[in-house]
């Protein structure tokens, strides 16, 4: 199949090759180093990443956890999520460090990082007009110029507020400081108050806060300048800024060197970390997915670095494995790294580096469920760890008694299910209709697919070193209870519903069925889009490659709408550069021959499409459970996991199998 998962690029696999038996594996990336006279133990960092795991402002043992987890994992510096940094910026979701009262709070977090040796870093923060929801109505900006993605017009900020805030910036790091913090960093990235301060697309000041580069900076410099005067020298000061907000006039390569400059000659921070994007259609550039190149701002760093006058550079954004991360250090491309969604994904990232495992590191699909979850007002979570969220310390205990669990279907929960049985000192024996990996080997050959193929193999080389017994075959009510099982678990699936418009009808095939036996391809094809979900709009791209004309039809008003925004913008930009036609509020009528009879929603005017040389669809899964009746009636404990059970995304898949398998 076509857009098969692209291999590890030649200079990472040497360095694979070569790590075996090695005392350090990864000589760059481990190398220990010091700062402002504290010691980093290595060149990774757990960058600034949102977690929802605050509640009323307070922390909560679950967000001491998820720090605790990745300082515990080996990375030298853990930086908290963005931290309200002046008591405009409050919200009950994070903890409120401007406060006198959060001081508690902040050193419970400090100690939970520094107790395993890493040094702990909050972010400062600020969102000016940037929202995500509704419109705002308290917000504040350098002027009247609307956010990108609520359209919120912030209220000017006067002068003698501006210079409140930059004191608030300062008192707020002292504070941390008092508590334990090793030092913080400046968020001036993603499109938040720094950031629109620096942009002359968002100030449109004329006083001493606007206009040249020397003005715009002023917000940003008298911070730093203002930490640096409270905190002392020993503390430290990491800046986060774009070297590309990618928007035009605004904040471009060129802008960025120059801002770097300015600052790294004014009010020299301990680093810059550069994360791309701002509030508006650039903001999938900060957390590039799956579709994105590994680095894919390598360039960008490399003119960073050039331009900082010896200011250590920090790369962040999609560098998944250690052999990435020690060929880029290598280069001096970069001189340190910083991961958010690797660590999330497995915290012990950094510890099985220095072990020299890195087969062993669970990888990040880099799908953005993570981020979709916090968008939503849900606690952050990841799709392939389900421990995250604050559930990163331990796990069940192995059980004692011996018992033979059989796990029926090889797709992700399966597997992961089979793997947590296995760990609890179970005997586990797979049956997989096809190679393990399921129906989700059909979406890792698809556009973007490299992730989930990485993940499939890690579940399956999991599986192998916790001793499942894997068998492959269709498996019936007899076969199985001819390994007279303790415990059964049914991760068999789902299959894809017919259009209701068409189940009177034999005419077009599900995605699935299309997948596994390509067509030769043609002028016309109808994606019928019941889904919404990533790997719809990758088959969307492979069938655009394969017909001259592609027409995406969909019930809902848009598409993309259960794709993370972050991913979402990539997936309408990548269907309109491929000029596929979108057809919202469709349903379908009926399918005869090269014709498609559609009807809209709205207004009940039918339409019809002429000239049809394929039809298929992507619509909702009903669970296969045929095996279900038979076992329980056989007197077998049976547990429903994955789409099995109902169907579901990664994320709860990976969580279910992992609960369902350690209670078997």
């Amino acid at each position: 199949m076509a857009h098969a998962p692209p291999a590890m690029p030649l200079a990472w696999r040497r360095i694979c090759a070569t790590i075996r038996g090695m005392s350090n594996p990864f000589p760059r990336l481990l190398a220990p180093f010091a700062m402002r006279g504290h010691a980093w133990r290595n060149r990774v960092g757990f960058a600034a990443m949102s977690c929802r795991l605050a509640a009323g402002g307070r922390a909560t043992p679950a967000l001491l956890n998820h720090l605790e987890a990745r300082a515990a994992g080996g990375a030298a510096v853990v930086i908290t999520e963005a931290l309200p940094a002046a008591r405009s910026a409050a919200t009950p979701t994070r903890v409120s460090a401007f406060s006198e009262e959060a001081l508690p709070d902040l050193g419970a977090m400090a100690e939970v990082i520094a107790r395993h040796g890493a040094l702990p870093v909050g972010q400062l923060w600020h969102p000016g007009s940037a929202n995500r929801g509704q419109r705002a109505v308290d917000a504040v900006g350098a002027s009247a110029v609307p956010d990108g993605l609520s359209w919120t017009v912030p209220r000017i900020l006067a002068d003698a507020e501006i210079e409140a805030l930059c004191g608030e910036y300062a008192e707020t790091a002292r504070r941390l400081q008092r508590a334990g913090f090793a030092g913080v960093e400046v968020s001036a990235a993603h499109g938040f108050l720094p950031l629109q301060f620096l942009s002359p697309v968002s100030n449109l000041r004329q006083d001493r806060w606007g206009g040249d580069l020397w003005n715009r900076s002023r917000f940003l410099r008298d911070i730093l300048a203002l930490i640096r005067e409270r905190c002392g020298p020993g503390f430290l000061v990491g800046l986060k800024m774009p070297a590309d907000d990618g928007v035009a006039g605004s904040i471009d390569p060129e802008e960025a060197a120059r801002i770097t400059a300015l600052i790294a000659r004014e009010t020299p921070p301990d680093w810059f970390c550069y994360s791309q994007g701002t509030h508006g259609w650039s903001l999938g550039m900060h957390a590039p997915d799956q579709h994105a190149a590994p680095l894919p701002y390598r360039a960008l760093w490399r003119r960073m670095r050039q331009a900082a006058g010896g200011v250590p550079v920090a790369a962040v954004a999609r560098i998944n494995h250690p052999a990435a991360a020690e060929e880029l250090l290598a280069s001096g491309d970069a001189d340190l790294v910083m991961l958010a969604r690797p660590l999330l994904a497995d915290p012990q990232w950094v510890e099985k580096a220095r072990r020299g495992a890195p087969e062993t590191i669970r990888p990040c699909l880099n799908c953005n469920a993570c981020w979709g979850e916090i968008n939503k007002g849900a606690p952050i979570a990841c799709a392939v760890n389900p421990r995250a969220g604050g559930r990163d310390t331990g796990g069940a205990a192995p059980l004692a008694e011996a018992r033979h669990v059989v796990v029926v279907g090889g797709g992700p929960a399966g597997l992961q299910a089979a793997i947590a049985a296995a760990r609890q000192g179970r005997r586990v024996t797979l049956l997989s209709a096809r190679a393990p990996g399921g129906a989700a080997r059909l979406e890792a050959a698809l556009p973007g697919g490299a992730s989930m193929a990485a993940f499939l193999d890690y579940l399956v080389a999991e599986a192998t070193r916790a001793g499942v017994a894997v068998r492959q075959g269709i498996a019936s009510p007899d076969s199985i209870l001819a390994l007279r099982p303790d415990t059964v678990v049914l991760a068999t699936g789902a299959a894809m519903v017919r259009p209701a418009g068409l189940r009177d009808s034999r005419s077009g095939l599900d995605l699935r069925a299309l997948l596994a036996a390509p067509p030769p391809g043609g002028a016309l094809a109808v994606l019928y889009d019941h889904d919404h979900t990533p790997a719809t709009y990758a088959a969307a791209e492979w069938l655009a490659a394969r017909y001259s004309r592609l027409l995406l039809v969909t019930p809902r008003d848009s598409i993309a709408q259960d794709v993370p925004l972050l991913s979402a913008q990539g997936v309408h930009r990548r269907m309109a550069r491929l000029g596929v036609e979108i057809l919202t509020c469709r349903g379908l009528l009926r399918h005869e021959a090269r014709r498609l009879w559609l009807t809209h929603l709205l207004t009940g005017a039918e339409e019809v499409i002429e000239g049809l040389d394929l039809l298929t669809w992507s619509t909702p899964r009903q669970p296969r459970q045929a095996l279900l009746a038979p076992l329980q009636a056989a007197g077998l404990a049976v547990h429903l996991a994955g789409d099995a059970l109902a169907p579901r995304l990664m994320l709860s898949a990976i969580r279910e199998g992992t609960e369902i398998g350690e209670a078997a």
